[in-house]
């Protein structure tokens, strides 16, 4: 059996929450706009122009300033799956390398790679300034790059794509499953399933089809 590079989105995928975002939106009381999404989508607007308008949103919503304290309590309730750890310890064990790439936010994303021990970790990074969360970020990982991301990323590991797993569950995740010939949707996707070549229930079921 060949040494993999096992890549993981996020949200969903590790966590119990859709959307690192969608959870700042509910706990700060403002609304993810699909408005702006669909202008993302459409390339009118760039990822860091729409993170600035989601935080906006946030702040605004809140009527005070937001500190990085305030974003990691609305962040204590996203559980990781209860799976994931069996998961990425028996991948390390068999010398496989997992890795996330995520588009979701920096303090949820490294926490969740932390605990499970994941050292290549991407996401999107928030912006404080003396604590306060301000309009802005470093988007290390726009939603529509994700393919271009993965790619390098398996470039730089020097792996060939058919020792690579890409495991996903949204909209944004179908680009790479095109690329990635072992992709894998986890439920609840939706329509999103029917472009993986797997779909699972539980993270462990990808274990065997990694022959295990």
């Amino acid at each position: 059996m060949s040494r993999k590079l096992v890549i993981f989105d996020c949200d969903g995928v590790l966590t119990n929450a859709k959307s690192s975002w969608s959870v700042l939106h509910e706990y700060f009381g403002s609304k993810d706009n699909e408005y702006f999404a669909e202008l993302y989508k459409r390339g009118l607007i760039s990822y860091l122009d729409w993170m600035i308008i989601d935080v906006a949103l946030m702040i605004h919503s809140r009527g005070a300033p937001i500190t990085k304290s305030e974003v990691e309590k609305a962040f204590m309730n996203v559980e990781i799956r209860r799976e994931a750890r069996t998961v990425i310890k028996e991948l390390k064990k068999n010398k496989h390398i997992p890795a996330v790439v995520s588009s979701g936010v920096d303090l949820l994303v490294r926490r969740v790679c932390n605990e499970l021990g994941i050292e290549l970790c991407l996401f999107n990074e928030l912006l404080f300034v003396n604590d306060e969360l301000v309009p802005g970020g470093i988007p290390r990982v726009p939603l529509r790059e994700k393919p271009n991301i993965v790619k390098r990323l398996i470039h730089s590991l020097n792996f060939n794509l058919e020792d690579v797993v890409y495991i996903g569950d949204s909209w944004w995740d179908i680009e790479v499953f095109k690329i990635v010939p072992m992709s894998i949707a986890i439920k609840p996707c939706g329509e999103v399933c029917n472009y993986a070549k797997y779909v699972i229930n539980n993270l462990t079921e990808m274990l065997d089809l990694l022959n295990y």
